[in-house]
């Protein structure tokens, strides 16, 4: 083996040692848990482990014929079509006003990443207080100018929207710093060929900044779609997953058949199975169709 054999081999060693303890990481918190919860769905099993049983495809034919299974699904896809796109419209247009890297501009940045930083529970508990209709800071002012407030996190009609209110309030600070940081990166020189012939501000957004961070938005919507999906902590402590069952995920409905009223984990494990299978097609399904359009 001649010496840039060696230097290859040894390169590649190099970089297997670095990746290891990330692979373990993997292996012990994702992948076995994943084989576990495959193997699970299989069986009839609760929570504390007893009378297990082999239930082959049991639990799957069951949950088919769940109608909370696919009133969770209906839940979980209209929160995530709603919270995605706001989250990265809003970081969008607070980009446009912060793409120079002045103090100022660092500083919002860096106030607007704030929230993403805390726990969407703490958060959750932060405007639950907020929005109690008996002591909320909020209904203490609205009754200041004559207006009761009323209780909208018990209304059918609006919990949903409060939901993915808070929880792009909380988000859109890590798309913001990702899409800022991409902005960074543009020649300076296509803003003063733009400037020559004319153009705005908004038209040098438009025609430049988002044409050349096209990868870096496709990354935040698949990123984002993905803890959309598995959104949970916000639902638990606004609603519980009501009024009436109108903002129950497949999350929350997981957790509560799992471990509260039901405690069958077979049943729950299954409901996983199947929100993976979900995330993993329409995901792969996103990136193939931003590499495409990245490739055009």
């Amino acid at each position: 083996m001649n010496r840039p054999q060696k230097r290859s081999v040894h390169n590649q060693k190099t970089a297997y040692l670095f990746i290891l303890p990330s692979m373990c990481i993997l292996t012990i918190f994702v992948f076995i848990p994943l084989i576990s919860a495959f193997i699970i769905s299989m069986l009839n099993m609760n929570l504390y482990m007893n009378d297990i049983s082999f239930a082959g495809f049991g639990n799957y034919l069951k949950m088919m014929q769940d109608e909370r299974v696919w009133n969770a699904t209906k839940n979980t896809m209209v929160f995530t079509v709603l919270e995605v796109p706001i989250q990265i419209l809003v970081a969008l247009i607070l980009t446009m006003f912060m793409q120079k890297n002045t103090k100022l501009c660092k500083f919002l940045r860096a106030s607007f990443y704030i929230p993403y930083v805390c726990s969407m529970t703490a958060i959750s508990i932060l405007w639950s207080m907020l929005l109690n209709p008996n002591s909320g800071m909020l209904s203490f002012l609205l009754k200041k100018v004559g207006i009761i407030m009323p209780n909208i996190m018990t209304n059918p009609t609006y919990a949903m929207a409060i939901i993915v209110l808070v929880t792009v309030w909380r988000n859109f600070g890590y798309t913001l710093t990702i899409i800022t940081a991409a902005t960074l990166d543009i020649p300076y020189s296509l803003y003063e060929a733009a400037d020559l012939d004319g153009a705005m501000g908004l038209k040098k957004f438009l025609y430049i900044t988002i044409p050349s961070i096209k990868q870096t938005i496709g990354f935040c919507a698949v990123t984002t779609f993905i803890l959309a999906f598995q959104a949970f902590d916000q639902i638990y402590v606004l609603t519980g997953g009501g009024p009436q069952n109108k903002t129950e995920t497949l999350v929350s409905y997981i957790y509560d058949r799992g471990f509260r009223t039901q405690q069958d984990l077979g049943y729950a494990s299954a409901i996983s199975v199947y929100l993976f299978i979900i995330i993993a097609v329409i995901t792969v399904a996103m990136r193939k169709y931003t590499d495409r359009r990245e490739a055009s």
